[in-house]
């Protein structure tokens, strides 16, 4: 089953080809560290750290299986209108409705090894439409009892992750009642014992965080601790 968008969303492809090429980006433009390398210069985070301090235990213990590592980093420097890259829950709700490259997200590196690719990226956007409730899982889809709609789909090369909760935010141009989270990861950046339920562990953290807020976490429907896949 192909991921699903809802109307006015980005494809995930597009999602990973901008993170990637805004990764190179920065890294090119960051300089050189003090040792006349080329690396920039970037502050080690661990897993309690990232993503804005949004992980709870369960959910560091899910990225440490996904990377492989307790070290991490998220891109330095700021965007073209000034935010930082480095994702905070508070940014990503101001946001929200801005054009998709202006929206705060979570890119996670490894701190070791090459990081031209993040580990995941974890995104939000305003949607107008959910999945139906009696959706059945794709071939390679598990389905989580989340918020409205909550699946983990693997495809070749990656693993998409979505996550749509109720939450009522304005809109330039009208209102819209729920927010879609979606995280991407590259398959060749993580460990192979990893499981389709850490992934969905890390998103709802990030999810919950931002329902919180948005002043919307009752309604969100998002749980402390990810369920057992949904059966069927």
């Amino acid at each position: 089953m192909a991921p699903r968008t809802a109307k006015g969303d980005v494809s995930v492809g597009k999602v990973w080809r901008w993170a990637a090429y805004g990764a190179v980006l920065v890294i090119a433009a960051a300089g050189c560290s003090d040792d006349g390398s080329n690396e920039p210069e970037q502050a080690v985070l661990s897993p309690s750290q990232v993503c804005d301090s949004t992980l709870k235990p369960s959910a560091r213990t899910a990225l440490a299986r996904i990377g492989g590592t307790e070290r991490y980093t998220e891109l330095p420097g700021v965007q073209e209108n000034g935010d930082p890259h480095r994702f905070s829950v508070s940014l990503a709700a101001k946001r929200l409705h801005s054009e998709f490259l202006q929206r705060s997200k979570c890119a996670v590196y490894r701190a070791d090894g090459k990081n031209d690719f993040p580990l995941l990226d974890i995104s939000f956007a305003p949607s107008s439409t959910v999945p139906g409730k009696d959706t059945e899982a794709g071939s390679k889809e598990v389905l989580y009892p989340l918020g409205e709609f909550a699946s983990v789909n693997s495809k070749p090369g990656s693993t998409y992750a979505t996550l749509f909760f109720a939450c009522a935010t304005k809109e330039p141009d009208g209102n819209s009642a729920h927010v879609k989270a979606s995280l991407y990861v590259p398959e060749d950046q993580a460990r192979p014992d990893s499981t389709p339920k850490d992934r969905m562990t890390v998103l709802n953290d990030v999810a919950r965080a931002l329902a919180e807020q948005l002043g919307c976490a009752d309604e969100a429907a998002l749980p402390a601790q990810v369920p057992e896949p949904a059966k069927g």
